[in-house]
């Protein structure tokens, strides 16, 4: 009788599973074990029907983790429903589940599966997967990221001897010394042996696809005598949907570790993402006629939170016709049970499996500083920041704006804030970072400058434990004043930033915690920037009552009070071709001004004046960066929109004639100073800007222009800079080059 059914099946996992990898037991089969639907179709009679005529493939199914994947020696037990029937002519259908448990732990959830049997004749016609046009537009409306791998390698076309020496947990040798750790770490993070192989070749594009972050195309190449056709079917031979699938896992697995994933974790493996659901349709079959699969993988999500993972949406093609499609696909890298993950009390771990390029032991790595920037603050910076489990914290930036990969260490107690503490931290600079690409100069802008010094600084105060003393107040960071100079002016691309950081002061007073800090940069031993700069710890109430630079009066602009009649307005348009000419303005990420109002002999020096115009819609892209929870524009973005006023001004003026092949870059050695009393939040609406030129110097080749500057939210003058300055050089990379 063909009514909802059940049965209970189980599989012991030997001990010496041939397939199982640092014991333990791949995707594919703990997803192939739950294989009796078959046997309990075939019990209700399903032969009778199909009187050898047909035969069984799956169709649709949901996959669910639930837990981690089995180990050898468990008992994994099956709980097997099939729940109803659909007959369409001679084609029955069948819909069924079912719950994987090991040693009674729930790990895995099938679910909304349909299989049927099916002729010779439909077997031999398959429609393939059809791409419908809401799924078209569901990719088009996809948006790009980015994301910055945690070593770089050139090696993006893995052979078959590469796949082999991923095997045998060799990632160093495949993709270069950075990607490498010492022996004994992570020897779970490797591919499955050559009998359970279902990649041969692996192409890499880093920054393809459509969300930017990842596209591969994967080929297995196919025996018609392989085991994995003898066994799934007697007489029937087709490859398993689990097979196909753990080419996939594989694939994925590669890319982990091509990214570098696996560098911060002393002891891991990789596991399915929980609670994710993947959805996989079948249309067609894979027989021993046929020589070739090949996958091409989409990466949607690639991420360090919690754990370093990666989701992608999956074709299987048999030649140009998809067959098989997988969405929602994940694997991540997830720590053994006992193995150390976080800083213990005390925020001074042992070593926690990274090096940085030098092959220096760091102490907290980019996991924790993903955790601080978006994630859980216990993770980040250990068991005494649990206390944030369930409210609001403080967050170093996020994605676009994180500046900070390691803390590599630390001289100081947690709890003990007097004068002294020392902290050294890194970051690594990629060359293809969008700051230089769309910076008006082939150099670093100022903005990263000051914001990896700052947020360097931040996290020296904040792992001492500057909050822990009142766990019940819900603080927010602000950057309070400072000044920095750049020493030199030194090509950062590809670089790792070493950050030296002192705390100077800590004070608490009603409401807040003040803490000042002095630091240095330096990339290759040489130092390139120095600063020092004061930041307060706001509880709410604090925040609440700020009013400005002004104490609350509204000073009008310098444009407003002259009323100068002599003023050309210059339109900067986000669609501006501004990346024209040997000198050219920023754009992208750093389209910061709607208008300029010029008044070439204006100011308070007499030397040049702009007022600059920004509308602020609420969703700037660095709000959700800048921070977490705590949305507000940088400063140091509100200093960027004075710098390309700036360069603006070089421009109209006609300043930098007669340089040869000219570039605008930060002046160097002439120390900037800053004040903030005040931020631009989501619905303020606009800011607006004053700028006071107050020198303009020509030494040969180079040209220096200085000034002073304010910013204004609506009614308050919250930034007020001093000698705030760019230059014009000849541009030397070319050179380099």
């Amino acid at each position: 009788m063909y009514e909802p059914s059940f049965i209970r099946t189980e599989y012991d996992v030997p001990e010496d599973a041939w397939y199982a990898v640092d014991g333990g037991v791949p995707p594919a089969v703990a997803i192939e074990a739950g294989q009796c639907d078959l046997l309990l179709i075939s019990y209700l009679g399903i032969d009778f029907r199909n009187r050898g005529e047909r035969v069984y493939r799956l169709l649709d199914s949901k996959l669910v983790f639930h837990g981690d994947l089995p180990r050898t020696g468990q008992t994994l037990r099956y709980d097997i429903s099939i729940n109803r029937f659909v007959r369409q002519g001679d084609t029955t259908l069948f819909f069924f589940s079912y719950l994987c448990y090991a040693d009674g732990e729930l790990i895995l959830e099938l679910k909304d599966a349909c299989a049927g049997f099916f002729s010779e004749a439909e077997l031999a016609t398959p429609l393939g997967v059809v791409v419908t046009e809401k799924e078209r537009q569901r990719r088009a409306a996809l948006t790009k990221t980015w994301f910055k791998p945690l070593a770089y390698t050139d090696n993006n076309h893995l052979t078959a001897a590469d796949l082999e020496l991923l095997a045998d947990g060799r990632p160093g040798d495949v993709f270069g010394p950075h990607h490498a750790q010492d022996p004994g770490l992570n020897p779970a993070l490797r591919l499955p042996d050559a009998r359970l192989r279902m990649v041969d070749e692996i192409l890499i594009d880093r920054t393809g696809g459509p969300r930017g972050i990842g596209a591969i195309t994967a080929y297995k190449r196919l025996e018609p005598d392989a085991w994995y056709f003898e066994c799934h079917f007697p007489d029937d031979p087709v490859l398993a949907g689990s097979m196909v699938a753990e080419g996939a896992v594989q694939t994925l697995q590669a890319y982990l570790l091509h990214q570098g994933m696996h560098l911060v974790l002393p002891d891991a493996r990789f596991q399915t993402i929980i609670g994710l659901e993947t959805e996989v349709q079948v249309r067609g079959q894979i027989t021993p006629a046929h020589s070739e699969i090949r996958y091409e993988i989409e990466v949607m999500e690639l991420t360090l939170l919690p754990r370093p993972s990666v989701i992608a949406d999956i074709l299987v093609y048999l030649g140009d016709k998809p067959v098989i499609r997988m969405r929602n696909f994940g694997i991540q890298i997830r720590e053994k049970e006992g193995t150390p993950y976080r800083p213990p009390l005390g925020g001074v771990p042992e070593f926690l499996g990274r090096c940085n390029r030098s092959g220096e032991p760091a102490m907290i790595n980019e996991l924790h500083l993903a955790h601080a920037a978006k994630g859980d603050l216990g993770t980040a910076m250990g068991p005494e920041f649990d206390v944030y489990r369930d409210s609001r914290a403080p967050y170093i930036p996020n994605g676009d704006f994180q500046f900070v990969d390691r803390i590599m260490r630390l001289d100081g107690t947690r709890g003990d804030l007097k004068p002294g503490s020392e902290m050294v931290t890194e970051y690594d600079s990629p060359a293809d970072a969008w700051y230089y690409a769309e910076n008006s100069h082939p150099h670093m802008p100022n903005c990263v400058y000051m914001e990896t010094s700052l947020q360097a600084a931040i996290l020296l105060g904040y792992y001492l434990g500057a909050t822990l003393k009142q766990p019940e107040t819900e603080y927010s960071i602000r950057n309070l004043d400072g000044r920095a100079t750049l020493v030199k002016d030194v090509d950062l691309r590809g670089k790792t930033i070493r950050h030296h950081s002192t705390l100077l002061m800590t004070s608490a007073v009603s409401g807040a915690v003040l803490q000042n800090f002095r630091y240095e940069l330096s990339a290759d031993g040489e130092v390139f920037y120095t600063g020092e700069s004061l930041f307060g710890y706001f509880s709410e109430a604090a925040l609440a009552n700020q009013v400005g630079l002004d104490n609350g009066t509204y000073v009008a602009p310098w444009i407003e009070q002259a009323a100068p009649a002599d003023v050309r307005r210059i339109e900067l348009p986000a669609d501006a071709p501004q990346f024209s000419g040997e000198l050219r303005l920023p754009g992208g990420h750093f389209h910061l001004v709607d208008h300029v109002d010029l008044v070439e002999d204006g100011g308070r020096h007499g030397k040049g004046y702009l007022h600059g115009f920004r509308s602020i819609r609420p969703d700037e892209w660095y709000f959700d960066c800048h921070f977490h929870r705590d949305p507000v524009m940088p400063g140091s973005l509100g200093v960027e929109a004075i710098l390309q006023a700036l360069r603006l001004y070089v421009l109209e003026r006609g300043l930098a004639e007669g340089i040869e092949r000219p570039r605008f870059a930060l002046a160097t050695n002439v120390p900037m100073s800053w004040k903030y009393r005040g931020q631009i939040l989501r619905h303020d609406g606009e800011l607006r800007f004053d700028v006071h030129v107050k020198e303009v110097r020509r030494d040969g080749e180079r040209l220096v222009v200085i000034a002073d500057a304010d910013l204004w939210k609506p009614g308050l003058r919250i930034y007020e800079l001093t000698d705030v300055a760019i230059e014009v050089r000849p541009d030397d990379t070319r050179d380099q080059a």
